[in-house]
């Protein structure tokens, strides 16, 4: 079930438990109030739960720690308190330090940051931070949080986006190859830090490096430029050194 990005208000209702068969529920981006309703619980095949950039608060239910079938969930930007549950996460399946079947610690969530890998992990590594960063990255050039963008990324089957569509729509599109370039060059390290096994992406270092580096004009436009492009750096955009 897609809801994202639907201007939803008011409070999640409790009714929620009869979706017995849901696997997929995306909530992001909305303006949800509240507290999670703990009859969620009860919805053991969810496999993806999305309830990020909302205004939701209050007790993160315990009752998240009975979706044994959960593979990806997303509470960052709002004003929730407590402890994520022992839950299993496809991110766990990255860990090298956490076998999956081990049974996670309790961990206090920030209300605004995605967490979730060093929650899983316990590991602090040089890499902890480029997740936020490429969230911050994406949300500075899309106006908006790109939770929404995020969570279609994440389907088996990917819709093939443009990137002139994800820009902020107050603002012309530009057409000089410097700045092309430029916002071709945020989008890219964006999703860099944003891959989903997390030692794949790189260093805050080398992120900066990049950005002092790299000097390009495209002669590709906007409009020809596409998100799965941008996700695979094998993938020549006919670049300009100057």
């Amino acid at each position: 079930m897609h809801l994202g990005v639907n201007n939803l208000h008011g409070l999640i209702p409790v009714e929620i438990r009869n979706l017995t068969q849901l696997t997929y529920l995306n909530l992001t981006d909305n303006l949800l109030k509240g507290k999670i309703p703990s009859s969620i619980g009860q919805l053991m095949n969810l496999e993806f739960l999305d309830m990020s950039a909302n205004q939701i608060n209050n007790i993160i239910p315990t009752e998240l720690g009975h979706l044994s079938n959960l593979r990806n969930l997303k509470l960052s930007w709002n004003q929730l308190l407590g402890q994520i549950s022992p839950i299993k996460v496809w991110k766990l399946q990255t860990s090298p330090t956490l076998p999956a079947s081990d049974p996670l610690p309790l961990l206090p969530l920030e209300s605004s940051f995605d967490s979730t890998e060093f929650a899983y992990t316990m590991v602090v590594t040089k890499k902890c931070d480029v997740y936020s960063f490429g969230v911050v990255a994406l949300e500075t050039i899309m106006g908006r949080h790109p939770g929404e963008l995020l969570s279609s990324l994440e389907l088996p089957s990917a819709p093939n986006i443009m990137l002139a569509d994800v820009l902020d729509p107050r603002l012309p599109l530009p057409t000089n190859p410097m700045v092309v370039g430029n916002i071709v060059l945020v989008a890219r390290m964006a999703f860099a830090c944003l891959r989903f096994v997390p030692r794949s992406r790189p260093t805050m270092l080398c992120v900066s490096q990049e950005f002092e580096s790299c000097r390009k004009t495209f002669s590709t436009p906007l409009r020809a430029i596409s998100l799965l492009q941008l996700w695979n750096p094998e993938i020549d955009f006919c670049p300009i050194n100057e």
